[in-house]
């Protein structure tokens, strides 16, 4: 190979020193004359590649390294890059936010990226897509840097990373405006006074679920009437009616009681932001075993 395979950046060039050299040590176990040399221009650090020494089929040799080095960097745009890029985003594109705010649109968008995330799937081709570029590219040049390669060949790639910020910014927007729905009704629920010393809500496979009071009888109190009314004449679902009636009540003690293979889910979840120490989950009852 009379001229190298050169990798240029000015970002982070020791780990890139470092990834390239660790992958291209298995050429060498496999017999490949392979020489690493590091060159400085300017603010540029350049990691070259090349065979030395006589070479039996010197293009089957070129074909394995540069797919080596593509395998390297993608790695290392995945790895690495990817952050920075979406760090990026989120400054251009949502500079309007204060910096706690874009710290929270960055972390929704790593645990939307992440390996056990529900875009692992999707992480994966993004990957494949970016070595494939890396590939083709190689084909034709013998010198990629990487800065330039990302701002100019990987555009697909960084929309796709737009549309997880995208993402993000919409669950950030849906929980902070969650939270302010909790806040509300923590505030309901503290200025008013509690109208039952307890209430056990039975949660349904049906989807349903039953008010007890502390006697296990059920639940009757004349604040309550008005809420069946809504029920009846308007639009309303059973998980609005029992957070509207838990509000109502405002009892001093929450029971929880699931029957058997009823998972917790967000009114659950909401019940105990609202109420907080108020709330306790039967361990396991009758009335959680029901069967009928």
């Amino acid at each position: 190979m009379t001229k190298p395979i050169s990798i240029g950046t000015n970002t982070m060039p020791g780990l890139l020193f470092n990834r390239l050299n660790h992958n291209l040590s298995y050429l060498l176990k496999e017999g490949l004359p392979l020489y690493i040399d590091v060159d400085k221009m300017g603010d540029f650090t350049f990691v070259d590649c090349r065979l030395e020494g006589r070479i039996r089929n010197e293009e089957k040799a070129f074909h394995t390294i540069k797919t080596y080095i593509a395998n390297c960097l993608a790695d290392i745009i995945i790895d690495e890059w990817e952050a920075r890029i979406i760090r990026k985003i989120i400054r251009d594109n949502f500079f309007y936010y204060n910096e706690e705010e874009k710290h929270s649109i960055l972390t929704k968008a790593r645990e939307i990226l992440s390996p056990t995330g529900r875009e692992a799937y999707h992480q994966k081709l993004r990957r494949e897509k970016v070595m494939a570029k890396i590939t083709e590219y190689l084909e034709l040049n013998k010198e990629l840097i990487l800065e330039g390669f990302i701002n100019f060949r990987l555009k697909d790639y960084q929309n796709e990373l737009e549309e997880i910020v995208n993402s993000a910014v919409d669950e950030f927007l849906l929980e902070k405006e969650y939270n302010e729905f909790v806040r509300l009704l923590k505030y309901f629920v503290d200025i008013q006074e509690s109208r039952v010393d307890q209430v056990k809500i039975i949660f349904k496979k049906n989807g349903k679920f039953v008010l007890l009071d502390s006697k296990d009888k059920p639940l009757t109190h004349e604040c309550l009437e008005g809420l069946m009314v809504d029920l009846l004449e308007n639009d309303i679902n059973y998980d609005d009616l029992l957070i509207s009636a838990l509000i109502t009540l405002a009892p001093k003690e929450v029971e929880i009681h699931l029957e058997k293979e009823v998972k917790e889910g967000d009114t659950i979840k909401t019940i105990r932001s609202v109420f907080g120490r108020r709330v306790s989950q039967c361990p396991g009852c009758e009335k959680c075993r029901e069967e009928k």
